[in-house]
C-alpha cells in the first residue's frame, strides 16, 4: 500500500516527459512550447512546482514528481532553460488539458523514502555510483553536495540512470521506502561486479 501523505490534495500543471526524475534528482530541461512557458510561470508563481510524469505510450501514469525550479537561463539558441529539482512523488487522481494543450492533475503527495545511513554491505553500491559520477561529469556537475553515506538517496540516483522500462520505474514509485530499489542494485550491481573480476 502507497504511503500517501496526510497532505491534501493538490492541483498541479503537469509536464509528461520520458524523464525519470525522483526526490532529490536534479535535471534540465528546455522550453519552447507556448503552453510549458506559462507552465514555468504558473509553478513560479505559486511556489508549488509542477509535476512530472511519464507517459506509457499515450497513456499518463499514475505516479509523478513534483518538482520546483531553483535555476532559469536563456540558453544560447534563445530558448528558455530550466534546473528542476524534485521534491515529492504523488499520484494523479484525475487530469485533464486545457485549450492550449497543457495538462493539470489534481494530485496526492506520498511520503518520501527516510533516509538510510549506508551499511557496509552496502558499500559497492554507493561506490559504484560515485565511480559513474567521477565518469559523467555533466552529470556529478548537478550534484554538488552528494550524499553517497544515505541509501534511499543513492539508490534514487541508480533509480534515475538505469535504463528501467516505464512500468519498473512507476512500481518502485509505488514502494513505501527503498528496500525493494536497494534489493534490486544488489542484483544487478553485485552480478557486474563479479563479471568485471
Amino acid at each position: 500500500m502507497n504511503n500517501v501523505s496526510k497532505a491534501n490534495t493538490m492541483q498541479l500543471p503537469l509536464f509528461p516527459l520520458q524523464i525519470y526524475l525522483l526526490p532529490g534528482g536534479i535535471s534540465k530541461l528546455r522550453i519552447f512550447e507556448p503552453r510549458y512557458t506559462r507552465l514555468v510561470k504558473l509553478a513560479m508563481g505559486d511556489g508549488n512546482g509542477f509535476g512530472l510524469c511519464m507517459k506509457d505510450e499515450e497513456t499518463m501514469c499514475h505516479f509523478g514528481t513534483r518538482v520546483i525550479i531553483t535555476d532559469f537561463e536563456q540558453l544560447p539558441d534563445g530558448l528558455l532553460g530550466i534546473t528542476i529539482k524534485g521534491v515529492e512523488k504523488f499520484l494523479i487522481n484525475k487530469h485533464w488539458q486545457e485549450e492550449d494543450g497543457l495538462r493539470f492533475g489534481d494530485v496526492t503527495p506520498i511520503s518520501n523514502w527516510t533516509p538510510s545511513q549506508i551499511k557496509f554491505v552496502d558499500r559497492d553500491i554507493s561506490n559504484s555510483l560515485k565511480a559513474l559520477f567521477d565518469e559523467y561529469p555533466e552529470h556529478a556537475e548537478n550534484y554538488p553536495l552528494p550524499d553517497y553515506n544515505d541509501m534511499t538517496w543513492v539508490c534514487q540516483r541508480w533509480l534515475e540512470l538505469l535504463p528501467l522500462e516505464t512500468n519498473q520505474k512507476q512500481w518502485f514509485m509505488s514502494r513505501n521506502d527503498h528496500r525493494a530499489a536497494l534489493s534490486f542494485l544488489h542484483n544487478v550491481i553485485d552480478e557486474q561486479l563479479k563479471s568485471d573480476s
